[in-house]
């Protein structure tokens, strides 16, 4: 059964390597392929870790679907080893082939592995994160805070939730008796500063942005309206390890303890790692929404633990619980083969969704469609045409990216907060004031975005809007529309009071 693990996890590794380059971008990843062509030290929504890699990787492979993912798959490669290392420490061998397994085929580490977001560099950090903290805590070995305090800096330089390591970390110090020693030794504490340092770039750039990022991620968070997403919680972490990975998981966490010392302090770092960033997010969950994704790096605490749990059902153990992992195994393998191709080719007789807002399909067609029509729009006397697409970042981030000249449509591509509308980075890249006068194409998937007040109160005309239909392999994924607008005029000019 090792080998079939082994086996499975290379396979899975190679169809992500296969398919890296073919499907259209997801939207998401074309916003921070939009993040690497105004490379800074941070940004409003994410820290740039993002946008460093997928520069590193464009650099290399070149301004394509390949180079923005290929340090996606390097990333998983990263978690993989640390996944190995920690069950090994933790449990043994065989329980670590296991865990590559898991971290290979469970649904947010295949697509983590797979789709360049700060979701990629943060679960490697997290996994390296604690694999340094078990041989720190558990095995009391002092160097071992360095690398803890180089995986906290680079996971704070890819995504701020993996700060909720600090606070298991804390409580498994308080609870463990031979742990409390650290309170009192510099090392931790060094760590602490180590990761301050690493991630110093993005407190300087908060402080020169009017900490808009710590702002946006804490405060803004707080700030939103009122949802019980408790459920939906629930619901994501189904999907995210699958029912048997879910029954695997809480029988890691919550059989009862071996009375041998070892054991117990060996489920209690399992159980703080896991259960303590769980419970802000449960909390959080009370009152706000929770999204699908927030909880999958955390889980990767519990991974030895499952491994050695599935280790088991493979030698022995109950047999409906066996055949249920290897059918789960096998399910999700066919499921990724299978969306991957849907994705990039689509399969015959099955057409791809007519909502291909959230799926890479369709956006490259959408891209060049959009490229023609601005060619053809007359260019006003300050030279400048505009795409702005009024939803919050996808059509301006993709059209971007699906433009023959790049390096000139990120410069003429941009988002709704022109018409007062949400647009994330797109508020810092572009100001409203400078783009006075410009003529602007608008593009939307909605009808009725095109035709509000605010649009005509903000433009010196206003032509028609006009429906396209966007199509892939001779089918209609769905209608988008255009309207252009002339003499754009910003907030402060377009709503200045008229003189009598």
């Amino acid at each position: 059964m090792k080998r079939a693990a082994l086996f499975l996890a290379l396979a899975l590794l190679l169809l992500r390597v296969a398919f890296l380059g073919l499907p259209d971008l997801f939207p998401e990843e074309a916003y921070y392929w939009n993040y690497a062509k105004h490379l800074d030290f941070g940004y409003l929504d994410h820290p740039p870790m993002v946008a460093w890699l997928i520069h590193l990787g464009t650099s290399i492979f070149g301004d394509g679907e390949l180079g923005i993912r290929i340090f996606a798959v390097g990333s998983a490669l990263v978690t993989v080893f640390f996944a190995w290392r920690l069950t090994e420490l933790l449990y043994d061998r065989a329980a670590a082939v296991q865990a590559v397994l898991l971290v290979s085929v469970l649904p947010f580490f295949f697509m983590t592995g797979f789709m360049m977001t700060p979701d990629a560099p943060l679960v490697a950090c997290w996994a390296g994160a604690l694999y340094f903290l078990a041989r720190a805590l558990l095995q009391n070995r002092a160097s071992a805070w360095v690398g803890v305090g180089i995986c906290l800096g680079l996971g704070m330089l890819s995504k701020y939730t993996i700060a909720l390591l600090g606070p298991a970390t804390l409580v498994f110090m308080t609870l463990d008796p031979a742990a409390r020693r650290w309170w009192r030794h510099p090392a931790p504490y060094a760590a602490v500063a180590l990761a301050l340092a690493i991630f110093s770039p993005v407190i300087l750039w908060n402080a020169q942005h009017q900490w808009a990022s710590f702002a946006f991620q804490s405060a803004g968070r707080v700030a939103e309206a009122w949802r019980f997403s408790t459920h939906e919680l629930l619901l994501s972490i189904l999907a995210l390890l699958t029912p048997v990975g879910v029954a695997l998981a809480g029988n890691s966490l919550f059989r009862s303890a071996s009375l041998e010392t070892e054991a117990r302090r060996r489920q209690l770092f399992v159980r703080t790692c896991t259960l303590v960033p769980l419970a802000v997010f449960l909390l959080f969950s009370f009152t706000h929404r929770v999204k699908l994704n927030w909880t999958g790096p955390l889980w990767l605490a519990v991974i030895p633990a499952m491994a050695v749990a599935v280790s088991g059902l493979t030698n022995s153990g109950p047999s409906g619980l066996r055949r249920a992992w290897i059918g789960t195994v096998a399910l999700l393998f066919l499921t990724a083969a299978f969306f991957l191709q849907y994705l990039a080719f689509g399969l015959p007789g099955i057409g791809h969704p007519k909502d291909m807002a959230l799926l890479p399909v369709g956006w490259s067609e959408m891209g060049r469609s959009l490229e023609l029509q601005r060619a053809a729009v007359p260019r006003p006397a300050n030279g400048r045409v505009l795409l702005v697409g009024l939803d919050r970042n996808f059509i301006a981030s993709e059209a971007a990216f699906y433009h023959s000249r790049q390096s000139d449509s990120v410069q003429e591509t941009t988002g709704a907060h022109l018409f007062g509308g949400p647009a994330l980075m797109y508020e810092f890249w572009f100001s409203p004031a400078e783009l006075s006068g410009a003529t602007l194409l608008l593009v939307s998937f909605e009808r009725t975005d095109l035709d509000r007040r605010r649009i005509r109160k903000r433009s010196g005309g206003q032509g028609e809007i006009i429906e396209h239909t966007l199509e892939r392999h001779g089918k209609k994924l769905r209608p988008f529309y255009t309207r252009v607008v002339t003499d754009y005029r910003p907030a402060a000019i377009s709503e200045k009071p008229s003189k009598p």
